[in-house]
């Protein structure tokens, strides 16, 4: 499958952010930035079921999770999904404008994913002539995640699933690495970094390392 068939495909960019056994199990938790609002806004086009709609339901907050790098395009709606990898540091930062007047509030959020769908995936822009990929797993390495994929994962991290359902799945061509993306990610990262020891030039700046949690 080519690069421009998967571009019709929403897949989420995960970042690795930790490596641990859970009960015996591999597993990786990733992250990825979330947009929420706790009030209604024009900026928000939310799709509901014609039966929901029939029942009077509507949505007082939102959340939704960012795939695509924000660059002009002269497509507008439509039923296909075609996304901008991020390619520069930039395109990173980018995501924080939409914060600026409006209702939205960027988070990074965490799910966790077992270990083996990481293994032997190819590399994104490469699957014509794929190359399968089997390294060590970093943080701040870069994945790109089929949707319907990166779904289970989240009902699973929300408790909703267990395990089982998830070692049933087979994640063949659902996951693909892209560095390009990863560079971005880390030079972002490094920007947040340089920035604040701008600011407080006295004070020593690390990473901020979050306490370890089970799934």
């Amino acid at each position: 499958m080519t690069s421009a068939a998967l571009r019709y495909r929403a897949f989420i960019p995960v970042t690795i952010d930790a490596v641990r056994e859970i009960e015996t199990i591999g597993m990786v938790r990733v992250t990825y930035f979330a947009l929420t609002s706790d009030a209604p806004a024009a900026v928000w086009e939310v799709e509901l079921p014609p039966l929901v709609q029939l029942h009077g339901v509507g949505a007082l907050g939102s959340a939704g999770v960012v795939y695509s790098a924000m660059r002009e395009s002269d497509q507008v709606g439509g039923e296909a999904v075609e996304f901008d990898l991020f390619e520069r540091p930039e395109d990173v930062a980018a995501i924080f404008s939409l914060e600026v007047d409006s209702p939205l509030t960027v988070q990074i959020e965490d799910v966790w994913m077992p270990v083996s769908w990481f293994h032997d995936v190819a590399v994104w822009g490469d699957e014509d002539n794929p190359r399968p990929v089997d390294w060590d797993l970093e943080r701040g390495q870069v994945y790109r995640v089929d949707l319907p994929l990166f779904q289970e994962a989240y009902r699973y991290t929300a408790g909703e699933i267990g395990f089982e359902r998830l070692a049933a799945i087979d994640p063949q061509g659902q996951v693909l690495v892209s560095p390009v993306e990863g560079e971005a990610m880390r030079g972002w990262s490094q920007d947040q970094i340089d920035a604040t020891r701008a600011a407080f030039p006295e004070k020593e700046v690390k990473l901020r390392y979050r306490e370890e949690s089970s799934a």
